[in-house]
């Protein structure tokens, strides 16, 4: 209507924790929270360890990891393999037939691949596809492990800021302490790397619309 006018961001949001300060990162679109550490941000990302995209934990949604964390029972993605039934019993909302799938759950989920696990450790511009890339490219979390920013870069689609953000996080010393933790209570999965030779199907491009009765969106 021509009435319409430019939004404004607010210069402070509570839920950012500190004194609430939010930025706009250089060249990018958004803004995020100043303060990396919030209770916010934290739930958030437990939400994203444990969503299906990552751990994929059965019964542990953002109300469940709300909970644990409110009452204490969780401060760190390892302290979830470590949750016994007398831990969550007396909490609202379980019984005995509730605690024991979600214990369940937890087992199941103890066996994840590559890829999943670096989805669900919430680093800074790596998304799904990146998370495949660079599981493919690396095979293992060892090889991750030891590699230098230029490794990162020589992968195809990962550009020096995915690369910097990747080394950095697996250089810090508390992310190094977080893996060491959580590889006490799960297995990853190493990756099939790809054969070197003819792939009559390289480079080509299939686009699949409609739908599929035996097949997700996702799959």
């Amino acid at each position: 209507t021509g009435k319409e006018k430019p939004y404004v961001f607010p210069k402070k949001v509570p839920e950012c924790g500190g004194d609430g300060s939010i930025e706009r990162v250089p060249g990018e679109a958004a803004w995020r929270c100043v303060n990396k550490n919030s209770f916010e941000q934290r739930k958030r990302k437990f939400h994203y360890f444990v969503s299906k995209k990552a751990f994929n934990i059965d019964g542990l949604g953002p109300q469940i990891i709300n909970l644990f964390l409110d009452k204490g029972l969780v401060s760190s993605y390892d302290d979830i393999f470590t949750l016994k039934k007398g831990d969550i019993e007396g909490l609202p909302g379980f019984k005995e037939k509730s605690i024991g799938n979600l214990l369940s759950a937890i087992e199941k989920s103890r066996r994840v691949s590559l890829p999943r696990f670096l989805i669900a450790l919430s680093i800074d511009h790596v998304g799904e596809e990146t998370a495949e890339d660079i599981a493919e490219a690396f095979g293992t979390l060892a090889a991750i492990q030891k590699a230098e920013k230029v490794d990162f870069e020589n992968i195809e689609g990962v550009g020096p800021t995915v690369a910097e953000s990747l080394f950095a996080w697996f250089n810090y010393k508390e992310n190094k302490a977080l893996v060491s933790r959580l590889l006490k209570h799960i297995e990853i999965i190493p990756v099939k790397r790809k054969l070197s030779g003819a792939a009559p199907l390289q480079g080509m491009i299939f686009v699949l619309t409609g739908t599929l009765s035996s097949l997700s969106r996702d799959k």
